[in-house]
């Protein structure tokens, strides 16, 4: 995680100091800081806890998206029994995920109506498909300039139920290097995706929260997102 509480304020890791002790907002167990050149992050004491249904261990890929932006919009628990820890509240009322495994299409549904009941912002969801890129994931040009249809085998059907949900919106990272993202809509129980750039995402999505250096989507934070910096 990129936030802990420390000394009862919400800190990064590279601000409370590396080994300094905090406490998890969202489980309240205890972690630990870890300051590196290039890494910095906290991490649970003991190893990772066993995690809610449909939660995953951090990887830098998740840092990466995470890193741009502001404390007060990053890892942010939600509901009365901290049911819940938002990756991210975006810009124009959107909750954003940042998903890398495969989570159980119950888990979407659950958390899509969670977070609309608890704040009545709508979902985008990014989603590393990396892993399948060009291997069972492939584009076909469609009629439509721009438009392609996806041809993944075999579907992955929580990411066609959160692709067909109205007001969410499914964006793939298909290489994390490449400047463009692909964002996905289903039409007649089919999935199609045009390329959206990283800084259309960004300035869409984050540009209101995220830290002062990177407003307005200088290189900085293409480097960021794309693991470079």
């Amino acid at each position: 995680m990129l936030i802990a509480l420390h000394n009862n304020q919400r800190k990064r890791a590279e601000t409370a100091g590396s080994g300094q002790i905090g406490k998890c907002p969202w489980t309240g167990l205890d972690v630990k800081a870890h300051v590196g050149a290039i890494r910095q992050y906290w991490a649970y004491i003991g190893g990772q806890p066993r995690l809610p249904s449909g939660y995953e261990p951090e990887s830098d890929w998740h840092r990466c998206w995470k890193a741009v932006v502001d404390d007060a919009h990053c890892e942010v628990v939600m509901g009365q029994s901290r049911e819940h820890r938002a990756d991210i509240l975006g810009s124009n009322d959107t909750i954003i995920e940042i998903q890398k495994s495969v989570i159980d299409i119950r888990d979407v549904r659950d958390r899509t109506e969670f977070y609309f009941q608890q704040s009545g912002k709508r979902m985008v969801w990014v989603v590393d498909i990396q892993e399948f890129w060009l291997k069972r994931f492939s584009l076909v040009p469609t009629e439509k300039s721009g438009q392609f249809k996806a041809n993944w085998k075999p579907r992955r059907m929580w990411l066609w139920d959160i692709a067909k949900t109205p007001d969410t919106h499914l964006y793939l990272e298909f290489n994390q290097k490449n400047d463009k993202l692909l964002h996905c809509w289903i039409h007649e129980s089919e999935m199609y995706c045009k390329y959206i750039t990283k800084e259309k995402f960004f300035m869409t999505y984050l540009d209101s929260v995220s830290c002062t250096r990177f407003r307005g989507f200088p290189k900085a934070a293409l480097d960021v997102l794309q693991g470079l910096a």
